[in-house]
């Protein structure tokens, strides 16, 4: 999935680890999560990027705020809870956040060569 990468730009790591979206899923331990592929670690980065930007947007107001976060889950064909079962993980598997740095940095790296 190739969303705007202009959204990365803006991306923190604090937005990564903090998912946004849906707060009644609860999520698994990162032991009992399924495995997460590179294209949905990419999604999972890109998606979190831009609800990190949505939820910061002074010119959304608050409820249509959870629907453009849950628009773009769906355009990264991920549900709510998958996506806070990886922000969950993200904030105790150094390796997923490594898999997370590399993504950015890759996604970064090809945002500046066009």
């Amino acid at each position: 999935m190739k969303l705007a990468y202009a959204a990365l730009a803006a991306a923190s790591l604090a937005a990564l680890s903090q998912p946004a979206v849906a707060q009644q899923a609860q999520a698994p331990s990162a032991q009992q999560m399924a495995p997460v592929s590179d294209a949905e670690l990419e999604n999972f980065v890109i998606a979190a990027s831009m609800i990190g930007q949505i939820q910061r947007s002074e010119e959304i107001a608050g409820a249509e705020k959870e629907k453009a976060a849950m628009q773009v889950l769906s355009q990264a064909q991920m549900t709510p809870q998958r996506f806070n079962t990886i922000g969950a993980a993200l904030q105790t598997s150094e390796t997923l956040q490594a898999r997370v740095d590399q993504t950015l940095a890759r996604l970064k790296k090809e945002q500046a060569e066009g």
